[in-house]
């Protein structure tokens, strides 16, 4: 007679004069000790040889649940697996399986520090928003609703992080699988449409009177000159900042004037093409005031730190985030204005903007560090030297135009 619910229950914490068991099926039975103990067990032959496993003790295993383990041990013992053996390595994995910190750190340190720049900000990102809740539950135990809870719960106020956390898990739990880590990668079939995560397009361009309160803000406000030596190279060149950030000294050879970024410091690097781009005479009198204003670093913006260790990084990245903010509040309370918000990056979609009426679309993406589209960039791999040099050169006169007027454009630029 099969098993039942009632019949365990009954059992159950009896004392018994001596131990007993009673069959179900598909070799599953019970053993119940002479304190009442109730432990499922399955009965199998194995090598030839008649053996038996625990599978569980009731109630903590249901007999539905422990009904179904005995199929899927019997299915095990069908692929020639002993189902002891299938059973203890299993207990061994979930003893030893990998938490989601654990994860997400062996990620950082073998993929993301080597191939992703900023990769530092990424896993601070993880530091603050998601180990302190599920960092250290086992990795293939959390579900796909933990994980959205957490960046549903970002997105309301940093949707930005959101969506880092959100892409850069998705890929740590891929790598993860892979490499035999983990076996789940809960937010694989995910994506930022599915909770409502929009990509902002950013269309921000300084017009001529908000470059005329920039230059006047840099003129009049307290910023160290560092920095605002390191606003006017953004500007000039429409670089990324962390292109400059990362710069050293040797990069600028002032004999050829020319700049080179290596792959490591600029976002299209893996390709292994290193940016190289003019120093016109503008862009040599700021550069040259900044090895002089850092004379203890190699970077071109080291910090200014009075620890050795740190003057020798550059210059982290964040620290340079809020310097608009500088200038917008400058404009606010000096000239009574509101200046529309915008980010060091807006400095770069300025320039490619302007660049666009007077140098080839081709020309204006080799200035911003970009790869030439297609076939194009497979067969041409000129740096276009003598035409960016024109560009820049038109460029800053334009910009020394807007702020100085046409007087103003001889004396600083020599075109």
């Amino acid at each position: 007679m099969a098993l039942s619910d009632s019949y365990l229950r009954s059992v159950l914490g009896k004392d018994a004069d001596k131990v007993f068991e009673k069959t179900d099926r598909d070799g599953l039975s019970v053993r119940v000790s002479r304190k009442g103990k109730v432990t499922f067990q399955l009965r199998y032959m194995f090598g030839g040889k008649q053996r038996r496993t625990d599978v569980g003790g009731y109630p903590g295993i249901s007999l539905k649940d422990a009904r179904d383990e005995a199929v899927v041990l019997r299915r095990a013992l069908e692929n020639g697996i002993d189902p002891a053996q299938f059973i203890a390595t299993r207990v061994s994995k979930n003893v030893n399986s990998a938490t989601v910190q654990k994860v997400i750190e062996e990620w950082g340190r073998v993929y993301a520090q080597p191939n992703i720049k900023k990769s530092e900000q990424i896993l601070r990102s993880f530091e603050l928003h998601v180990y302190p809740k599920i960092g250290n539950l086992k990795h293939d135990a959390v579900t796909t609703h933990q994980w959205l809870e957490i960046i549903e719960g970002i997105q309301k106020t940093a949707p930005s992080i959101a969506r880092r956390i959100l892409t850069n898990a998705k890929q740590a739990h891929s790598w993860s699988v892979r490499r035999k880590l983990t076996e789940e990668a809960p937010l694989s079939s995910i994506t930022a449409h599915d909770i409502g995560l929009k990509r902002n397009v950013t269309k921000r361009v300084l017009s001529d009177n908000e470059i005329c309160l920039l230059f006047e803000a840099l003129d009049n406000t307290a910023m160290l000159r560092k920095n605002v030596i390191f606003i006017l190279l953004v500007m000039l060149y429409g670089c990324r900042s962390g292109e400059l950030l990362s710069a050293e000294k040797t990069h600028f050879d002032f004999s050829n004037d020319t700049w080179v970024v290596p792959p490591e410091n600029h976002k299209g690097g893996k390709s292994g093409r290193s940016i190289t781009r003019p120093v016109i005479p503008a862009a040599k009198l700021l550069i040259e005031e900044a090895i002089l204003l850092n004379p203890n670093s190699k970077y071109l913006f080291g910090s200014w730190h009075r620890d050795k260790s740190v003057q020798e990084a550059p210059v982290a990245s964040h620290s340079v985030l809020s310097l608009p903010k500088t200038i917008i509040s400058y404009v606010i309370r000096e000239k009574s204005e509101i200046m529309q918000h915008w980010s060091l990056h807006d400095l770069r979609r300025t320039a490619r903007t302007r660049w666009a009426s007077f140098a080839p679309p081709h020309v204006c993406e080799i200035m911003l560090g970009h790869a030439l589209p297609g076939i194009w960039a497979v067969y041409d791999h000129n740096d276009y030297l003598d035409e960016q040099r024109k560009a820049y050169t038109t460029w800053w006169a334009t910009v020394m135009r807007i702020v100085h007027g046409e007087n103003g454009v001889s004396s600083i630029v020599t075109l």
